[in-house]
């Protein structure tokens, strides 16, 4: 069921209505499932209630997959989606960053001579606001 639900995914409160099962059962198995990396569980809220999305990151089942390999089919396992972040972010930060005004920004990237991982600049702007980050959380520690 998972698999034909595709790159939506499936509920898993559905799943349990779908095979006529109890929440906690539907949850151990979702859990057994992802801890084999079929699939993957992505915390969504629907009509105010929190659920798991499950989506499949195989397009056959295991046993489809061994009797296809013997005939030579191979599948490659998707990747899980990438979790969806609610950052807020700062222009004027942004602004600050040393790269928004670099003249070796087009020929800036791993491994490349002007490598960001090597960047002085960067790294010391970095570290600014690694300190900058702990005195604010200390000072609001502090205050609490």
């Amino acid at each position: 069921m998972i698999i034909e639900a595709g790159e939506k995914g499936l509920l898993q409160q559905d799943l349990w209505k779908r095979l006529n099962i109890d929440s906690r059962d539907g949850s151990r198995i979702a859990l057994r499932l992802a801890k084999k990396k079929l699939i993957t569980r992505e915390l969504v809220t629907v009509r105010g209630r929190k659920t798991y999305r499950l989506i499949a990151l195989v397009d056959k089942l295991p046993e489809e997959e061994k009797e296809e390999e013997k005939k030579g089919v191979s599948y490659e396992r998707r990747l899980p989606r990438a979790p969806k972040l609610d950052v807020k972010v700062n222009l004027k930060t942004i602004l600050t960053i040393p790269c928004t005004r670099c003249p070796h920004l087009k020929r800036c990237a791993p491994g490349q001579f002007y490598d960001p991982a090597k960047c002085p600049k960067l790294t010391a702007w970095l570290q600014n606001k690694v300190i900058k980050l702990r005195q604010q959380r200390g000072a609001s520690r502090a205050i609490q």
